[in-house]
This record gives structure tokens, C-alpha cells and sequence, in this order.
């Protein structure tokens, strides 16, 4: 059963920011990816197309509303990895998780790669100064998923 703490919320015209809250936590932020090409680690990469799941924390000011409305904002400065995406990405959720257990995102990410068989397209990704040496925050599946479950189960299986 899902906690109050834990919310998946699809995009959809009725998605406002406000059911966001301004509180830490971790998330997963859910989108699809036409092909495209970007220029990562000084080298273009091209990206295929897919769901993507990428796996971040929210623990400054404003919280998870801060953080997720620069990630689904398309006119922005990269400032992150995530940042040379979110400008081409169709979102499809947001997983929200509030808790502040140490490296969640981390552990979210080897769990969808262990449990759901997720794959890292660009290892290091958004994982550059990860302390658990994470392959990739960004996850990658050519087929799509039902995220509401899997936002679920994930949390009982780490």
C-alpha cells in the first residue's frame, strides 16, 4: 500500500506544480525521448528512442517543487546532466518519494536496474559524484512500462 509519503503523478492537462510539495525528498522523473543527439562528456552522443526514467534528490530549498519545475522547465541553462534532456522530453510521471533515506536515488536506480531490467544508456550521467559509484542516474527501456506500479514495488523491493 502506497504511504502518504510516496505519490506517483502522471502529467496530464489537469498537472500543476503545486502537487509538488516543497519538501525533500527523492524522485523519479519519467519521460519520453524521441531520437536525438546530445554532446556529453565532450563527445556527441546519439539517444535512442524510449522511456527514460532518471533517478534524482531534492534536499535544498524549495525541495522536490524547485527541483522537478527546473527539470520540466525547457528554457533553463544546463546546469545538470538531466538539463541536456528535459528541453526535448515528453513527460509522462513524477514518483515522488519524501522520505530522507540516505542515497534513495541510488538505491532506486539499482533497483530498477536489478528488478526491471532498466538499462544505463550514458553511464555516469547524472551519477559524476554519486557515493554509491552508481552506473548511471538516467535509465533507459525501449518498451513502455506501468510506472504507477513499478513507483510502488520498487520501494518494497529496496
Amino acid at each position: 500500500m502506497r504511504s502518504q509519503k510516496e505519490r506517483f503523478i502522471p502529467f496530464s492537462s489537469s498537472f500543476s506544480l503545486t502537487d509538488i510539495p516543497a519538501r525533500k525528498g527523492s524522485y523519479l522523473l519519467i519521460f519520453f525521448l524521441s531520437r536525438t543527439t546530445i554532446f556529453f562528456k565532450q563527445t556527441k552522443r546519439l539517444i535512442a528512442e524510449g522511456w527514460y526514467c532518471y533517478c534524482g534528490s531534492a534536499r535544498g530549498n524549495g525541495g522536490l517543487r524547485s527541483r522537478l519545475s527546473r527539470h520540466i522547465s525547457v528554457f533553463k541553462t544546463a546546469h545538470w546532466h538531466i538539463d541536456l534532456l528535459t528541453p526535448q522530453a515528453s513527460f509522462v510521471a513524477i514518483c515522488l518519494y519524501e522520505r530522507l533515506t540516505p542515497f534513495l536515488e541510488c538505491l532506486l536506480s539499482q533497483g530498477l536496474i536489478h528488478f526491471y531490467g532498466l538499462r544505463a544508456p550514458l553511464p555516469g550521467f547524472g551519477s559524476t559524484d554519486c557515493q554509491k559509484k552508481c552506473i548511471s542516474h538516467l535509465l533507459y527501456t525501449p518498451n513502455e512500462l506501468d510506472w504507477e506500479k513499478i513507483s510502488t514495488k520498487i520501494i518494497e523491493k529496496i
